[in-house]
């Protein structure tokens, strides 16, 4: 197996067709499908199903490309820059809403003071950033909540509670604990299908067998919160989100019984994925903050 051959699989993956791929890397079609067909003698898979004059990733084809394009990674920063001292890549750093609002920046400016390696961030639902992470189209990320797949590597390294508000004038306010299948019964202000505070809520709920729909649904908190202090419903937001506005008496935490959530957050990143020199400098600086909290009893932010 060599370099060459895993460009030419990684070409008909992407053409998913072997003329294609041929005209992209101006070789014949016939050389093109020799090179293939060793390729899955030398593997032992059948990494494509020839299916009515098409062609279709398999499983093996699946796994395999994900490594492939690793190699493929690493063999293209060989290559360009073999210390990459010069021109140092940018770190593409995913992170889930919440976190870009409180803990990101705070880290990216702490950690520009360390490394000089440009850091380009995208932010999504926790569940998008995991994809994302998943089909190598960013470095790591810091997400919130669960982590199901098996092939990232996770480090926790700071946590938040998951609050249940509304408005003091908002019926609910002047009760006491309130029964969590009464909560359902009321408009909820909900974050999107997707994020990790939804996905938490919605795991306390089929725990309790109960489920629950928005009247609002949203990816902006500022929005839930903005709605909440309107008296149009309760929110489940997270605690660091709504501090101002609980310390001001716009917004009043409810007691709901048989609900108590806390979010951990991580530092996340694909088990095969070569880390670089500034990308290890990172994932340590995150890890050293969760070092430091457990140390000294504080919180991070």
């Amino acid at each position: 197996m060599n370099i060459r051959q895993l460009q030419v699989f990684q070409a008909v993956c992407r053409e998913l067709s072997f003329t294609g791929a041929a005209k992209s890397l101006y070789m014949t079609q016939p050389a093109v499908s020799h090179m293939i067909s060793s390729l899955e003698a030398e593997t032992g898979c059948v990494l494509f199903d020839r299916i009515a004059r098409r062609i279709y990733l398999t499983e093996a084809g699946k796994t395999f490309l994900d490594k492939a394009t690793r190699i493929l990674e690493l063999y293209g920063d060989l290559t360009s820059d073999a210390c990459g001292a010069a021109h140092p890549a940018p770190i593409r750093l995913g992170s889930s809403i919440t976190i870009a609002n409180f803990l990101l920046p705070s880290l990216l400016r702490e950690f520009a003071g360390l490394c000089s390696a440009p850091v380009r961030v995208e932010v999504d639902s926790a569940r998008n950033i995991q994809k994302r992470l998943m089909d190598n189209e960013i470095d790591a990320a810091l997400v919130e909540g669960v982590i199901p797949h098996k092939q990232l590597v996770k480090f926790p390294f700071s946590s938040f509670t998951l609050t249940v508000v509304c408005s003091p004038s908002y019926p609910l306010a002047k009760k006491g604990p309130v029964p969590i299948d009464a909560l359902v019964r009321e408009p909820l202000l909900l974050r999107e299908k997707g994020s990790a505070i939804r996905d938490a809520f919605d795991s306390v709920l089929l725990l309790k067998h109960l489920s629950a729909e928005g009247a609002w649904t949203s990816v902006n908190s500022q929005a839930l919160i903005e709605a909440a202090k309107n008296g149009l419903g309760v929110s489940i937001l997270p605690e660091i989100l709504i501090k101002n506005e609980l310390a001001a008496g716009t917004l009043t935490q409810l007691c709901i019984e048989g609900f108590s959530l806390e979010n951990t957050n991580y530092i996340v990143y694909h088990r095969d994925k070569y880390l670089t020199q500034p990308l290890q400098a990172f994932i340590g600086l995150v890890k050293q903050k969760e070092k430091t909290a457990r140390t000294d009893g504080s919180s991070f932010p």
